[in-house]
Formats: structure tokens, sequence, C-alpha cells
């Protein structure tokens, strides 16, 4: 079945410094991250401090206390597990999105297993996240 596909991106750069520290260890111990690792992670920003330069001038180290590095290799895991979750708040009651049917035997480029509804499975992607963008997906104007 053909349907329309209307996508927003959105550019999350500057999202990265606004991520709640404590919100994001309570988000990674909800997805079940193991223990080990929500305990080490916090400790990498932990004690962090930054200073800026305005003409010349360089400001007294200040504490950082929001915010994931986007230099460290785990900042998008990171960021997009607190995107994702506030997703999930947003849908809750909703199901919006693309609906997808996939089958995983056969041949990839064989169409007809995809009327085979035993071995079909069905999907809805609401949103694609990258490392610090997000692509929106729906498949009607109105819920744009």
């Amino acid at each position: 079945m053909r349907t329309h596909l209307y996508t927003t991106f959105v550019d999350l750069m500057t999202a990265f410094d606004t991520v709640n520290r404590d919100g994001l260890w309570k988000v990674m111990q909800k997805f079940r991250c193991p223990e080990r690792f929500t305990h080490i992670v916090p400790q990498l920003d932990d004690g962090m401090t930054t200073r800026f330069t305005d003409n010349g001038t360089v400001s007294e180290a200040f504490a950082v206390t929001n915010g994931v590095k986007q230099t460290c290799v785990l900042a998008s895991t990171m960021f997009s597990l607190i995107f994702s979750t506030m997703l999930m708040d947003a849908y809750r009651y909703e199901c919006p999105g693309i609906r997808i049917a996939n089958g995983t035997d056969e041949h990839l480029l064989n169409s007809r297993r995809l009327q085979a509804p035993t071995r079909v499975s069905m999907a809805t992607v609401h949103d694609l996240l990258f490392a610090d963008e997000c692509a929106l997906n729906i498949v009607t104007e109105e819920d744009m």
C-alpha cells in the first residue's frame, strides 16, 4: 500500500547542552542499562569545569552541571536515550508514524514474501535519531 510521507527534520545540536544529567541517569536505569555502566558514565562528567574567552579575556573556571559532551563517544547514544524517552511520552496516547511491513526470511528482494501474513511483521517508525539531528515521520499533513 502506498502512502504519503511527511518528515520534519530537527537540528538538535544545541539541545545536547540542555540535557539534565540526573534525568539521564534515571532514564539509563529505566532502559535497563547495566548497573556498572550506569555508575561509570556519571563519573565521566563529575567535576567538569569550563572557561570562556571574551575579547581575549579568559573567565574563571565554573562548573558544568547540564548537558552531554558532544565530543564524547557516548554523547549521541546518551542524548538519543533522553530524546526517545521524551518522544515515547509525547506519543503515549497516539500512534502516529509510518507503518512498515518487513519479513526476515527468504530473499531480500522477493516482494511476494510481504504478501504472506504469517511471515510479515509490522513496525511503526515515529522518529529517526541521528547524532545531533532527528527526523519525525507522519503520514498525514494535519499531524504535521
